[in-house]
C-alpha cells in the first residue's frame, strides 16, 4: 500500500498541493539567493522553511518529547549558520535539518544510524522521487477517474473572469495608481528576468526540496531469524584467542618502547641524536601516532566485541586495558609534540584542528576503558562517541579559528614576547579579515616591523556590504564590523613605536 492509497485526497489533487510547496520553496529560494552578496541569515531561513515544509507536507509520526528534541536540535544548528558561514556550520545546519525531517516523520523508528543513511540520501533522490510521484499520480488518477466532464466547471469561469478584466481596464484608464499596477503585472517584465541559470537553479532547488515535501516510508529491513542453539562465531586461527593474545603481547611491548622513548626525549629532557632538533622530532611523530592510536582503537573494539576472543581468554582483557592506557599516553605524546612544534613554528589552523582531534580520540580511549570495566556493549561506545562527536562540531562552529590564531601568534611572536618565531605576516594575511583586529595590534606595537598593512579597504568593503544586504548578515560578520567602526583607520603607530624605542 503506497502514500496515495492512504491519503483520503484524489492522486492529482494530492501530486497538486506538494507541488504548490515546492514552487513556494523554490520561489523562497530565489528570493533568498539569487544575484545575493552572499550567505547568511538567508541560508539560516531556508533550512528552517524546509524543517516547516517537512512538517506540513507529512504526517508527523513522532511522539511529543521526540519533537521537542527535534525541534531544539534544529534551532541549535540555525544558530551555527548565524553566527557564522562556514563548510562545518553548514555540515552541522544541513545535517541536522535532514535528520529532523526523518525523526518528526516517522519517530524513532530503526537505530540513529540507518535513520542517518536514509537521511544523508535525500539530497540526491529528489529527481527519481518526482518523476516517480508524478507518473504514478497520473496512473492511479486514470484508474480512479470518474466519468465526470469539467466542461461546465470551466464555462462557469467565463463570466467571472471577464468581468473582472473589463473592470480591471476601466480602473486603470480612471485611476493612475492602477494604471501602474497593471504596467507592473506586464509578462514582458518577468520574461526579462529568467536566464537560463536561473531556471537551472529553480529546477536543482525543485529537486533538493522534493524529497522533504514527500518523504517516503522506509523499507522494513527483513528479519533475520537465528537459531536458538546458535553458538558464537569462531574465528579461526587468524583471529582467535591466541592470535589476539599474542598480538596483545607484541604491541604492548613494541608501545612501551615508544612511551619510554618519548619521556626520556620530550619530557626528561635527554640530548637528541646530532642533528636532529626537538621541532623535527615532535613534527615527524605528531600524526604518525595520532594514526596508530586510531588504528589501536579499532583492534581493541575487534578484541572487546561480544563473543570474541576476550570471553574465552582471561589474560585479554588485563592486556587490552594496558594496550589502551599506553594509547592513552600515545595521544598525550602527540598533543606535547604538536605543542613543541607549535613553539618552534607558530599556529596554524590546521595544528589547531589536529589538537582538537587529539582531544576527541583521547576522550574516546577513556570511553573504551568505561566501557571494558563496566562490561557496556558496542552500541553504547558508538552512542557515546557519536554524541561526542557532535558536541565538539557543534562547538567548533562558534570557534573564531582564524582569530585565534592571529591572536595566539601574535601574542607569542618574537617581535612582542622576546621568543619564539618571528611573525608570519603572509600568513597571518592570509587568515582573512577576521585576523585584522590581531595585525592592527601587531602594527601598533612594532609598525617599523611589519613593513606593510594588510588590505584594510578591501576587507572593509566585504564587511559593509553584509551589514547592509541583511541576507547574508552574520553575528560574526556584524563583530567585525564593529571593530572597523570603532577603528576605521586601523592602528595608528605611536612616537614610541615610530622611533623604534
Amino acid at each position: 500500500m503506497n502514500e496515495f492509497s492512504l491519503s483520503a485526497l484524489p492522486p492529482m489533487q494530492w501530486l497538486a498541493r506538494r507541488l504548490f510547496l515546492a514552487a513556494a520553496a523554490t520561489a523562497l529560494a530565489d528570493w533568498l539567493f539569487v544575484d545575493r552578496a552572499g550567505l547568511g541569515l538567508s541560508l539560516a531561513l531556508f533550512l528552517a522553511a524546509i524543517g516547516l515544509l517537512t512538517i506540513l507536507a507529512n504526517p508527523v509520526r513522532a511522539n511529543m518529547r521526540l519533537r521537542i528534541a527535534a525541534a531544539a536540535a534544529l534551532i541549535l544548528a540555525l544558530l551555527a549558520i548565524v553566527e557564522d558561514v562556514s563548510w562545518l556550520s553548514l555540515l552541522v545546519a544541513t545535517g541536522t535539518t535532514l535528520m529532523f525531517a526523518q525523526v518528526t516523520t516517522f519517530g524513532d523508528r530503526g537505530v540513529w544510524p540507518s535513520q542517518l543513511r536514509r537521511a544523508c540520501s535525500l539530497p540526491f533522490v529528489g529527481p527519481f522521487w518526482l518523476i516517480g510521484d508524478i507518473l504514478r499520480a497520473r496512473r492511479l488518477s486514470r484508474s480512479r477517474r470518474k466519468m465526470v466532464r469539467p466542461a461546465g466547471t470551466l464555462i462557469a469561469w467565463i463570466a467571472p473572469i471577464g468581468l473582472f478584466l473589463i473592470f480591471l481596464s476601466l480602473f486603470a484608464m480612471a485611476n493612475p495608481v492602477i494604471d501602474e499596477w497593471v504596467r507592473l503585472l506586464d509578462p514582458r517584465r518577468g520574461f526579462e528576468l529568467i536566464s537560463t541559470m536561473r531556471i537551472l537553479f529553480w529546477m536543482m532547488i525543485a529537486c533538493l526540496v522534493w524529497p522533504f515535501v514527500h518523504l517516503r516510508r522506509p523499507r522494513e529491513p527483513a528479519q533475520r531469524k537465528t537459531p536458538a542453539s546458535a553458538t558464537p562465531k569462531d574465528d579461526g586461527a587468524l583471529l582467535g584467542a591466541d592470535a589476539v593474545l599474542r598480538s596483545l603481547v607484541l604491541c604492548n611491548a613494541l608501545f612501551a618502547v615508544q612511551t619510554s622513548l618519548d619521556v626520556a626525549y620530550l619530557w626528561g629532557g635527554l640530548a637528541l641524536p646530532h642533528g636532529l632538533t626537538y621541532a623535527a622530532y615532535a613534527h615527524r611523530g605528531a600524526y604518525p601516532l595520532m594514526a596508530t592510536a586510531l588504528l589501536a582503537a579499532g583492534f581493541v573494539l575487534m578484541a572487546m566485541r561480544s563473543g570474541g576472543p576476550a570471553e574465552t581468554s582471561r589474560h585479554i582483557k588485563p592486556l587490552v586495558l594496558l594496550f589502551v592506557a599506553q594509547n592513552f599516553m600515545l595521544v598525550l605524546s602527540s598533543l606535547f609534540r604538536t605543542g613543541l612544534y607549535v613553539d618552534a613554528y607558530s599556529l596554524s589552523e590546521l595544528r589547531l584542528a589536529a589538537m582538537i582531534w587529539m582531544g576527541l580520540v583521547a576522550f574516546d580511549l577513556l570511553v573504551i576503558t568505561v566501557q571494558i570495566a563496566a562490561r557496556k556493549s558496542n552500541k553504547w561506545l558508538l552512542n557515546a562517541n557519536a554524541l561526542a562527536l557532535a558536541a565538539t562540531l557543534y562547538l567548533c562552529c562558534f570557534l573564531n579559528f582564524p582569530h585565534i590564531v592571529a591572536s595566539y601568534n601574535v601574542t607569542h611572536c618574537a617581535e612582542t614576547s622576546g621568543a619564539g618565531p618571528a611573525l608570519d605576516i603572509d600568513y597571518l594575511l592570509s587568515l582573512g579579515p577576521q585576523a585584522i583586529p590581531a595585525y592592527d595590534r601587531y602594527v601598533r606595537l612594532y609598525a617599523e616591523r611589519a613593513g606593510r598593512r594588510p588590505p584594510r579597504e578591501e576587507s572593509f568593503a566585504r564587511v559593509a556590504v553584509a551589514d547592509i544586504e541583511w541576507r547574508s548578515w552574520t553575528f560574526r560578520g556584524w563583530r567585525l564590523k564593529r571593530y572597523f567602526d570603532t577603528n576605521p583607520k586601523g592602528a595608528t603607530p605611536t612616537s614610541d613605536d615610530a622611533s623604534g624605542k
